[in-house]
């Protein structure tokens, strides 16, 4: 990444491709790097948004094409599901994740890259078990925004796909 960034001066920015396929969307997208998100990553001062959808893209890419299984990992968009966009946009984020575990409902995890106050946390969905885990590096007890509307969206999932029963998510802790 620092390669990539080599030769660019303070507030440009470089644009990496996103296929629709990595993060479930309607269309394929591009992702703004900015010389100052690498610096922030590098100096370990914080990680944002842009940053991880670039290495979950490559992570998927990698998985797609290499011998790791591919049918086992998919991924939603961290930005569709933080709680910035629960804030604004509700509904259409429901429809986003219901749309995402109906598409992903042959994988066996779906990793979930959360922003919340200022603080990352990854949820890894289990549709098969109707679980989530939470792994949280500050291991507190905490009442994520996200947690109604993915169990919402689940709800959905399971009546899209005509099931009533075990249509409620277990939210387990994930010992770090």
């Amino acid at each position: 990444m620092k390669t990539m960034m080599l030769g660019l001066k303070e507030g440009e920015h470089v644009k990496v491709h996103c296929t629709k396929r990595t993060f479930n969307m309607e269309k394929d997208f591009e992702i703004s790097v900015t010389v100052e998100d690498t610096d922030q990553l590098l100096s370990g001062a914080w990680l944002n948004i842009s940053i991880i959808q670039v290495f979950v893209t490559a992570l998927s890419e990698l998985c797609f094409h290499d011998d790791c299984h591919p049918n086992s990992i998919g991924f939603m968009c961290p930005e569709m599901i933080s709680a910035t966009m629960l804030k604004s946009d509700a509904d259409r984020i429901l429809l986003y994740m219901t749309r995402s575990m109906s598409a992903l409902s042959s994988k066996t995890f779906i990793l979930c890259p959360y922003y919340e106050k200022s603080h990352w946390m990854l949820l890894v969905l289990c549709l098969s078990k109707r679980e989530v885990y939470i792994f949280d590096s500050q291991q507190k007890k905490r009442n994520l925004m996200i947690k109604e509307p993915l169990n919402n969206a689940f709800r959905s999932y399971k009546r899209l796909g005509g099931q009533s029963k075990g249509t409620k998510l277990t939210w387990i802790p994930a010992q770090v």
